[in-house]
Protein backbone atom coordinates (compact mmCIF):
# COMPACT_ATOMS: atom_id res chain seq x y z
CA UNK A 1 0.00 0.00 0.00
CA UNK A 2 1.07 3.31 -1.26
CA UNK A 3 0.99 6.78 0.57
CA UNK A 4 1.80 9.84 -0.92
CA UNK A 5 2.43 13.31 0.20
CA UNK A 6 2.99 15.83 -2.60
CA UNK A 7 3.79 19.55 -1.80
CA UNK A 8 5.78 22.22 -4.27
CA UNK A 9 8.37 24.27 -1.86
CA UNK A 10 11.37 26.73 -1.88
CA UNK A 11 14.57 25.61 -1.79
CA UNK A 12 15.16 24.58 2.18
CA UNK A 13 17.17 21.87 4.30
CA UNK A 14 15.55 19.56 6.97
CA UNK A 15 16.41 16.19 8.68
CA UNK A 16 13.77 13.16 8.31
CA UNK A 17 14.70 11.04 11.10
CA UNK A 18 13.66 7.09 10.26
CA UNK A 19 10.14 5.81 11.35
CA UNK A 20 10.22 9.15 13.74
CA UNK A 21 12.76 7.59 16.43
CA UNK A 22 15.54 10.41 15.70
CA UNK A 23 15.62 10.90 19.58
CA UNK A 24 16.15 7.02 19.96
CA UNK A 25 17.89 6.17 16.69
CA UNK A 26 21.22 8.05 15.68
CA UNK A 27 20.10 8.25 12.16
CA UNK A 28 19.01 11.08 10.17
CA UNK A 29 19.18 11.80 6.31
CA UNK A 30 19.27 15.48 4.89
CA UNK A 31 17.28 16.33 2.03
CA UNK A 32 17.42 19.50 -0.55
CA UNK A 33 14.76 20.40 -2.33
CA UNK A 34 14.73 22.67 -5.21
CA UNK A 35 11.56 24.94 -6.07
CA UNK A 36 9.53 23.53 -8.59
CA UNK A 37 10.14 19.76 -7.43
CA UNK A 38 7.94 17.39 -6.06
CA UNK A 39 8.52 15.80 -2.85
CA UNK A 40 7.79 11.79 -2.90
CA UNK A 41 7.41 10.07 0.26
CA UNK A 42 6.38 6.38 -0.29
CA UNK A 43 5.64 3.84 2.29
CA UNK A 44 5.29 0.10 1.35
CA UNK A 45 4.27 -3.08 3.24
CA UNK A 46 7.44 -5.67 2.72
CA UNK A 47 7.38 -9.20 3.20
CA UNK A 48 10.92 -10.16 1.12
CA UNK A 49 14.01 -11.23 2.86
CA UNK A 50 15.94 -9.39 -0.23
CA UNK A 51 14.15 -6.18 0.23
CA UNK A 52 14.48 -5.64 4.44
CA UNK A 53 17.90 -3.97 4.48
CA UNK A 54 15.94 -0.76 3.72
CA UNK A 55 13.96 -1.04 6.89
CA UNK A 56 16.33 -1.57 9.91
CA UNK A 57 18.93 1.13 9.64
CA UNK A 58 20.15 0.77 13.69
CA UNK A 59 23.95 0.19 14.02
CA UNK A 60 23.44 -3.58 15.36
CA UNK A 61 26.37 -5.27 15.57
CA UNK A 62 26.35 -8.75 14.09
CA UNK A 63 29.26 -11.17 15.23
CA UNK A 64 30.44 -12.46 11.89
CA UNK A 65 28.80 -16.02 10.96
CA UNK A 66 31.11 -19.08 10.21
CA UNK A 67 29.88 -19.74 7.14
CA UNK A 68 31.96 -23.16 6.74
CA UNK A 69 30.24 -24.84 9.25
CA UNK A 70 26.50 -22.92 9.05
CA UNK A 71 26.68 -20.65 11.19
CA UNK A 72 23.46 -18.96 12.08
CA UNK A 73 22.06 -16.77 14.75
CA UNK A 74 19.36 -17.39 17.42
CA UNK A 75 17.54 -14.36 19.30
CA UNK A 76 17.12 -15.08 23.22
CA UNK A 77 14.52 -13.42 23.71
CA UNK A 78 14.73 -11.34 27.20
CA UNK A 79 11.60 -11.94 29.98
CA UNK A 80 9.04 -9.25 30.62
CA UNK A 81 6.00 -8.33 31.29
CA UNK A 82 2.96 -6.35 28.89
CA UNK A 83 4.72 -2.91 29.46
CA UNK A 84 7.92 -3.45 29.26
CA UNK A 85 10.11 -2.82 26.00
CA UNK A 86 10.79 -5.85 24.00
CA UNK A 87 14.36 -6.69 24.39
CA UNK A 88 17.28 -9.72 23.71
CA UNK A 89 20.49 -10.38 22.73
CA UNK A 90 21.94 -11.94 19.41
CA UNK A 91 24.45 -15.47 19.80
CA UNK A 92 25.94 -17.35 16.90
CA UNK A 93 25.16 -21.10 16.99
CA UNK A 94 25.81 -24.11 14.32
CA UNK A 95 23.14 -26.47 12.85
CA UNK A 96 23.96 -29.51 13.45
CA UNK A 97 23.62 -33.04 15.48
CA UNK A 98 24.47 -31.30 18.88
CA UNK A 99 22.28 -27.74 17.73
CA UNK A 100 20.80 -25.83 20.44
CA UNK A 101 17.35 -25.95 20.78
CA UNK A 102 15.31 -23.61 19.67
CA UNK A 103 12.21 -22.53 18.12
CA UNK A 104 11.28 -20.67 14.81
CA UNK A 105 9.26 -17.83 14.01
CA UNK A 106 6.39 -17.28 10.53
CA UNK A 107 4.90 -14.29 10.51
CA UNK A 108 4.53 -11.33 8.02
CA UNK A 109 6.30 -8.36 8.59
CA UNK A 110 3.50 -6.14 7.85
CA UNK A 111 3.85 -2.39 6.87
CA UNK A 112 7.13 -0.34 7.52
CA UNK A 113 5.39 2.54 7.99
CA UNK A 114 4.02 2.14 11.52
CA UNK A 115 7.07 0.48 13.87
CA UNK A 116 8.18 0.00 16.96
CA UNK A 117 11.03 -0.24 18.58
CA UNK A 118 13.12 -3.20 20.44
CA UNK A 119 16.28 -3.92 21.78
CA UNK A 120 19.03 -6.17 20.47
CA UNK A 121 21.78 -6.13 22.56
CA UNK A 122 21.06 -2.88 24.29
CA UNK A 123 20.72 -1.39 20.84
CA UNK A 124 17.31 0.21 19.67
CA UNK A 125 15.77 -1.45 16.28
CA UNK A 126 12.95 -0.40 14.69
CA UNK A 127 10.56 -3.45 13.73
CA UNK A 128 7.19 -3.93 12.35
CA UNK A 129 3.96 -3.59 14.51
CA UNK A 130 3.59 -7.31 13.53
CA UNK A 131 6.95 -8.31 14.68
CA UNK A 132 6.46 -6.28 17.88
CA UNK A 133 3.24 -8.17 18.54
CA UNK A 134 4.67 -11.58 17.68
CA UNK A 135 7.47 -11.08 20.64
CA UNK A 136 5.58 -9.70 23.07
CA UNK A 137 2.98 -12.62 23.30
CA UNK A 138 5.68 -15.26 22.57
CA UNK A 139 7.91 -14.04 25.50
CA UNK A 140 7.52 -15.12 28.98
CA UNK A 141 7.72 -13.12 32.17
CA UNK A 142 10.43 -15.21 34.05
CA UNK A 143 12.54 -16.67 31.59
CA UNK A 144 14.75 -16.23 28.51
CA UNK A 145 12.66 -17.87 24.90
CA UNK A 146 15.35 -18.58 22.35
CA UNK A 147 14.00 -18.15 18.55
CA UNK A 148 15.19 -17.79 14.99
CA UNK A 149 13.66 -14.52 13.98
CA UNK A 150 14.35 -13.71 10.20
CA UNK A 151 14.87 -9.81 10.37
CA UNK A 152 16.44 -9.79 13.73
CA UNK A 153 18.84 -12.80 13.11
CA UNK A 154 20.12 -11.97 9.79
CA UNK A 155 22.43 -9.07 8.69
CA UNK A 156 20.52 -7.30 6.03
CA UNK A 157 23.02 -5.25 5.08
CA UNK A 158 25.26 -7.95 3.87
CA UNK A 159 24.20 -9.50 0.64
CA UNK A 160 26.29 -12.37 0.79
CA UNK A 161 25.31 -13.70 4.37
CA UNK A 162 22.00 -12.78 2.97
CA UNK A 163 21.91 -15.28 0.14
CA UNK A 164 23.67 -18.51 2.62
CA UNK A 165 21.17 -17.41 5.23
CA UNK A 166 17.99 -18.13 2.90
CA UNK A 167 20.21 -20.99 1.38
CA UNK A 168 19.39 -22.13 4.94
CA UNK A 169 16.02 -21.83 5.98
CA UNK A 170 14.62 -24.62 5.00
CA UNK A 171 17.41 -26.35 7.10
CA UNK A 172 16.97 -23.94 10.09
CA UNK A 173 12.39 -24.55 10.30
CA UNK A 174 13.52 -28.37 9.79
CA UNK A 175 15.59 -28.09 13.55
CA UNK A 176 13.49 -25.70 14.82
CA UNK A 177 11.88 -27.90 17.85
CA UNK A 178 8.54 -26.01 16.45
CA UNK A 179 7.54 -23.16 14.00
CA UNK A 180 5.40 -20.79 15.56
CA UNK A 181 2.66 -19.52 13.07
CA UNK A 182 1.91 -15.69 14.24
CA UNK A 183 -1.39 -15.12 12.74
CA UNK A 184 -1.29 -11.59 13.87
CA UNK A 185 -3.90 -9.90 17.24
CA UNK A 186 -7.45 -11.67 18.11
CA UNK A 187 -10.72 -10.28 17.76
CA UNK A 188 -13.40 -11.08 18.82
CA UNK A 189 -14.01 -13.58 16.16
CA UNK A 190 -10.95 -15.58 16.83
CA UNK A 191 -11.97 -18.13 19.42
CA UNK A 192 -14.83 -19.82 17.67
CA UNK A 193 -12.18 -20.36 14.37
CA UNK A 194 -9.46 -21.44 16.16
CA UNK A 195 -11.97 -24.14 18.22
CA UNK A 196 -12.68 -25.57 14.34
CA UNK A 197 -9.48 -26.33 13.53
CA UNK A 198 -8.21 -26.99 16.91
CA UNK A 199 -11.29 -29.79 16.38
CA UNK A 200 -9.56 -30.53 12.80
CA UNK A 201 -6.27 -31.08 14.08
CA UNK A 202 -6.90 -32.76 16.93
CA UNK A 203 -9.65 -35.71 16.55
CA UNK A 204 -8.55 -38.81 15.81
CA UNK A 205 -11.85 -39.19 13.92
CA UNK A 206 -15.33 -37.35 12.84
CA UNK A 207 -17.80 -36.99 15.79
CA UNK A 208 -21.53 -37.45 15.59
CA UNK A 209 -22.14 -33.69 16.57
CA UNK A 210 -18.49 -31.40 15.70
CA UNK A 211 -18.12 -28.36 16.92
CA UNK A 212 -19.36 -25.93 15.06
CA UNK A 213 -22.90 -27.62 15.12
CA UNK A 214 -22.45 -25.86 18.94
CA UNK A 215 -22.51 -22.24 17.77
CA UNK A 216 -24.89 -20.24 15.29
CA UNK A 217 -23.78 -20.56 11.78
CA UNK A 218 -23.24 -17.01 11.88
CA UNK A 219 -20.50 -17.03 14.50
CA UNK A 220 -18.65 -20.35 13.27
CA UNK A 221 -18.46 -18.34 9.38
CA UNK A 222 -16.91 -15.34 11.00
CA UNK A 223 -14.40 -17.42 13.14
CA UNK A 224 -13.34 -19.31 10.06
CA UNK A 225 -13.68 -16.36 7.74
CA UNK A 226 -11.82 -14.26 10.76
CA UNK A 227 -8.72 -16.80 10.68
CA UNK A 228 -8.64 -17.98 7.05
CA UNK A 229 -8.69 -14.25 5.39
CA UNK A 230 -5.44 -13.88 7.23
CA UNK A 231 -2.50 -12.12 5.12
CA UNK A 232 0.00 -14.99 6.87
CA UNK A 233 -2.07 -17.53 4.28
CA UNK A 234 -1.15 -15.75 1.47
CA UNK A 235 2.52 -14.84 1.82
CA UNK A 236 5.05 -16.93 -0.08
CA UNK A 237 7.73 -17.59 2.65
CA UNK A 238 5.50 -19.57 5.21
CA UNK A 239 5.36 -22.35 2.08
CA UNK A 240 8.92 -23.43 3.09
CA UNK A 241 8.60 -22.46 6.96
CA UNK A 242 5.62 -24.68 7.55
CA UNK A 243 6.37 -27.17 4.72
CA UNK A 244 9.37 -28.03 6.60
CA UNK A 245 8.68 -27.92 10.03
CA UNK A 246 8.95 -30.45 12.65
CA UNK A 247 5.45 -28.99 14.74
CA UNK A 248 3.69 -26.65 13.77
CA UNK A 249 1.63 -23.99 15.95
CA UNK A 250 -0.74 -21.16 15.00
CA UNK A 251 -0.87 -18.46 17.14
CA UNK A 252 -3.89 -16.19 17.13
CA UNK A 253 -3.34 -13.52 19.93
CA UNK A 254 -3.44 -16.00 23.15
CA UNK A 255 -5.48 -19.34 20.91
CA UNK A 256 -3.17 -21.65 19.63
CA UNK A 257 -3.59 -24.78 17.54
CA UNK A 258 -0.87 -27.01 17.54
CA UNK A 259 -0.17 -30.23 15.46
CA UNK A 260 3.07 -32.67 14.47
CA UNK A 261 3.57 -31.61 10.82
CA UNK A 262 6.29 -34.18 10.19
CA UNK A 263 4.11 -37.13 10.98
CA UNK A 264 2.55 -38.08 7.10
CA UNK A 265 -0.36 -39.87 9.14
CA UNK A 266 -1.50 -37.40 11.34
CA UNK A 267 -0.94 -34.57 8.45
CA UNK A 268 -3.05 -37.14 6.35
CA UNK A 269 -5.58 -37.28 9.32
CA UNK A 270 -6.45 -33.54 9.72
CA UNK A 271 -6.41 -32.94 5.76
CA UNK A 272 -9.25 -35.87 5.80
CA UNK A 273 -11.14 -33.79 8.70
CA UNK A 274 -11.57 -30.60 7.01
CA UNK A 275 -12.45 -32.32 3.39
CA UNK A 276 -14.86 -34.47 5.42
CA UNK A 277 -16.74 -31.14 6.71
CA UNK A 278 -16.40 -29.86 3.92
CA UNK A 279 -18.65 -32.53 2.01
CA UNK A 280 -21.04 -32.66 4.83
CA UNK A 281 -24.85 -31.36 3.91
CA UNK A 282 -24.45 -29.55 7.16
CA UNK A 283 -21.37 -27.54 6.49
CA UNK A 284 -23.39 -26.27 3.29
CA UNK A 285 -26.77 -25.56 4.77
CA UNK A 286 -24.34 -22.93 7.60
CA UNK A 287 -23.09 -21.53 5.01
CA UNK A 288 -19.71 -22.54 5.81
CA UNK A 289 -19.17 -23.18 1.89
CA UNK A 290 -18.29 -19.43 1.40
CA UNK A 291 -15.53 -20.22 3.63
CA UNK A 292 -11.88 -21.10 1.77
CA UNK A 293 -10.22 -23.39 3.11
CA UNK A 294 -7.88 -24.24 0.28
CA UNK A 295 -4.77 -22.56 1.75
CA UNK A 296 -4.36 -24.40 4.68
CA UNK A 297 -5.05 -27.34 2.94
CA UNK A 298 -2.18 -26.70 -0.13
CA UNK A 299 0.34 -26.09 3.34
CA UNK A 300 -0.79 -29.13 4.76
CA UNK A 301 -0.24 -31.48 1.78
CA UNK A 302 2.96 -29.69 1.48
CA UNK A 303 4.31 -30.96 4.54
CA UNK A 304 2.93 -34.60 3.30
CA UNK A 305 5.05 -33.53 0.32
CA UNK A 306 8.04 -33.13 2.04
CA UNK A 307 8.09 -36.58 3.50
CA UNK A 308 7.70 -38.48 0.29
CA UNK A 309 10.93 -39.61 -1.07
CA UNK A 310 12.87 -39.83 2.01
CA UNK A 311 15.06 -42.77 3.38
CA UNK A 312 12.22 -44.05 6.06
CA UNK A 313 9.91 -45.58 3.93
CA UNK A 314 8.30 -45.96 0.54
CA UNK A 315 5.26 -44.36 -1.07
CA UNK A 316 3.29 -44.16 -4.15
CA UNK A 317 3.16 -40.77 -4.61
CA UNK A 318 5.90 -38.77 -6.30
CA UNK A 319 6.91 -35.71 -4.63
CA UNK A 320 6.97 -32.49 -6.28
CA UNK A 321 9.64 -30.80 -7.39
CA UNK A 322 10.56 -26.95 -7.01
CA UNK A 323 8.62 -26.22 -10.87
CA UNK A 324 5.52 -28.19 -8.95
CA UNK A 325 5.52 -25.99 -6.04
CA UNK A 326 6.56 -22.50 -7.70
CA UNK A 327 3.21 -23.41 -10.06
CA UNK A 328 0.47 -24.26 -7.26
CA UNK A 329 1.97 -21.18 -4.78
CA UNK A 330 2.32 -18.73 -7.85
CA UNK A 331 -0.43 -16.87 -6.84
CA UNK A 332 1.05 -16.20 -3.30
CA UNK A 333 2.87 -12.73 -2.43
CA UNK A 334 5.75 -11.39 -2.02
CA UNK A 335 7.90 -8.15 -2.33
CA UNK A 336 10.88 -9.36 -4.79
CA UNK A 337 9.89 -11.63 -7.83
CA UNK A 338 13.06 -13.52 -7.21
CA UNK A 339 11.14 -14.82 -3.97
CA UNK A 340 8.69 -16.34 -6.16
CA UNK A 341 11.69 -19.34 -6.36
CA UNK A 342 14.18 -18.26 -3.73
CA UNK A 343 11.42 -18.76 -0.77
CA UNK A 344 10.68 -22.20 -1.59
CA UNK A 345 14.20 -23.12 -1.88
CA UNK A 346 13.93 -24.76 1.59
CA UNK A 347 11.56 -27.01 0.43
CA UNK A 348 14.54 -28.96 -2.18
CA UNK A 349 17.93 -28.08 -1.02
CA UNK A 350 18.47 -31.53 1.09
CA UNK A 351 18.20 -32.88 -3.07
CA UNK A 352 21.23 -33.33 -5.11
CA UNK A 353 19.57 -32.19 -8.73
CA UNK A 354 19.59 -29.03 -7.08
CA UNK A 355 23.53 -28.82 -6.07
CA UNK A 356 23.68 -25.86 -8.59
CA UNK A 357 21.43 -23.70 -7.61
CA UNK A 358 21.02 -21.20 -4.57
CA UNK A 359 19.56 -18.33 -3.67
CA UNK A 360 21.59 -15.26 -5.21
CA UNK A 361 20.24 -11.64 -4.89
CA UNK A 362 22.71 -10.78 -6.59
CA UNK A 363 20.92 -12.39 -9.53
CA UNK A 364 18.75 -10.41 -11.54
CA UNK A 365 14.94 -11.68 -12.16
CA UNK A 366 15.63 -12.86 -15.73
CA UNK A 367 19.02 -15.06 -14.37
CA UNK A 368 17.03 -16.61 -12.29
CA UNK A 369 14.19 -17.70 -14.00
CA UNK A 370 16.99 -19.11 -16.25
CA UNK A 371 18.59 -20.94 -13.65
CA UNK A 372 15.39 -22.56 -12.65
CA UNK A 373 15.18 -23.54 -16.13
CA UNK A 374 18.19 -25.30 -16.54
CA UNK A 375 17.46 -27.71 -13.42
CA UNK A 376 13.79 -28.35 -14.37
CA UNK A 377 14.48 -29.46 -17.83
CA UNK A 378 17.40 -31.78 -17.25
Amino acid sequence: MFSYLEHIVKAWQFTFPCFGLGHLLPISTVHTISFGFWLRVTSEETNSHATSAAMRDAPVHFTPLERERSDFRLFHLHPGFDGDVISGSLKCHTLGPARKSFEALSYVWGGTGDCATILVDDTPVSVTKSLEAALRHLRFPDSHRTNWVDYICINQGDIEERNQQVAMMGLIYEQATSVLVWLGEATPNTVVGMKVLGYFANEPRPQPHPIWEHYPSSVVQAGLLDIMNRSWFQRIWVVQEVGRSGTAVLICGQHKVKWQSNDSVAVGRFIRMIKYAEILPQWEQMGLGTVNMQPLLDMLDLQIGNQLDRSWGGTHRTAPDILDVAHSMRHKLCTDRRDKVFGLFGLFEHMWVYDGFKPDYNMTTTQMYEALQKIAFT
